[in-house]
């Protein structure tokens, strides 16, 4: 049975206008054709869907995010974590109708699988001696450190003691690997293995191989570790009548604490460090592979009002980092109006 589609307003892309010394269609001689100099080209604003009903906040929240995407390949979703409202889509074909291996964003699925399982707490170290994206390794780490370097052999040792089965529950407990329902058509489902070879399940723990992910399942999944774990159906609408609908709640015992200091410290001093602002405070987890990147966000980070999810094709989590810092100062820096984004406790 369809299911009723909330109207959404498609925003298409426009093109800047372009600075140019001189008209090429105007009456000119060859001589003075040549020696015509364009100008600067400005790089398209993204295509954007916010909501048919979208509040003036909705609308900074879109151009926010639109712009700081702008000249980058990618995608943006910017939603409210406590209750799914989307407030804004830049590239949807991109960010829901297209799913990717979501590299060490992955990572938070490993860890709290490995905080609830009890095969680690957040005190609990590794020695990381090389084998890892920094090749003398990150020496000894904590869950707290291995979050903000991103630490390939930490998450590997978590999810080889884990064994797949138990990592691939909890990835689906997260919403990977299903349709998140949202009210946009053509939303990509992605992809969970249903099982693997145990040889690979340090590597898919890891960088998540074989793993395939929009950017809309991602935003629900950060948000389920901001909002005490309830994983919403993510909904484009407007705030007026706007009701929040639940998929479901993680199972009673479920441990999250212990990651928002991972995820903080990945922007204070970490992967994520292109995001860093003193005058905003942001919170996340990068991910780069297969010449993709990421950034799962969320700010402020001590009371979060927005989960940002920038996905980037061709570059890294730095330059996704990079991507969501510019939204976030374009939302929260004091020469700008203050900007009640979303509804967080």
């Amino acid at each position: 049975m369809l299911r009723a589609r909330a109207k959404v307003l498609l925003c298409l892309a426009v093109m800047a206008g372009l600075a140019l010394e001189a008209s090429a269609d105007a009456p000119a001689t060859a001589a003075r054709r040549r020696r015509t100099v364009a100008g600067p080209r400005v790089p398209i604003l993204p295509s954007m869907v916010v909501p048919a009903s979208a509040s003036a906040r909705d609308l900074e929240v879109g151009e926010a995010c639109r712009r700081g995407l702008q000249g980058t390949a990618g995608a943006v979703v910017a939603m409210d974590p406590y209750t799914g409202r989307v407030m804004a889509l830049v590239n949807p074909q991109r960010g829901i109708a297209s799913a990717y291996q979501p590299c060490s964003v992955f990572k938070i699925v490993v860890a709290v699988a490995g905080l609830t399982e009890g095969v680690i707490t957040p005190d609990s170290t590794y020695n990381c001696q090389g084998g890892c994206w920094l090749w003398p390794g990150h020496g000894v780490v904590n869950l707290r450190k291995a979050l903000a370097q991103s630490c390939n052999p930490y998450f590997e040792w978590v999810g080889e003691k884990l064994g797949y089965e138990r990592v691939r529950r909890y990835a689906e407990l997260l919403g990977l690997g299903s349709p998140s329902g949202i009210n946009v058509a053509g939303e990509a489902a992605g992809r969970i293995p249903v099982a693997v070879r145990p040889s690979q399940v340090g590597h898919l723990s890891s960088h998540a191989a074989g793993i395939a992910t929009s950017a809309i399942q991602i935003a629900v999944l950060i948000s389920a570790t901001v909002n005490g774990g309830i994983v919403f159906q993510p909904q484009v609408s407007g705030p007026d009548g706007f009701e929040p609908r639940e998929r479901w709640r993680l199972p009673p015992g479920t441990v999250l604490a212990g990651l928002s200091d991972g995820f903080l410290s990945a922007v204070n001093e970490g992967s994520a460090s292109s995001a860093f602002d003193p005058d905003v405070v942001v919170a996340g987890k990068t991910g780069t592979c297969s010449g993709v990147g990421w950034f799962a966000s969320y700010a402020p980070a001590d009371r979060p009002e927005v989960v940002i999810v920038v996905f980037v094709a061709g570059g890294s989590g730095h330059v996704a980092s990079a991507v969501a810092g510019r939204i976030y100062q374009n939302l929260y820096k004091p020469s700008a109006p203050a900007l009640a984004v979303g509804g967080g406790k």
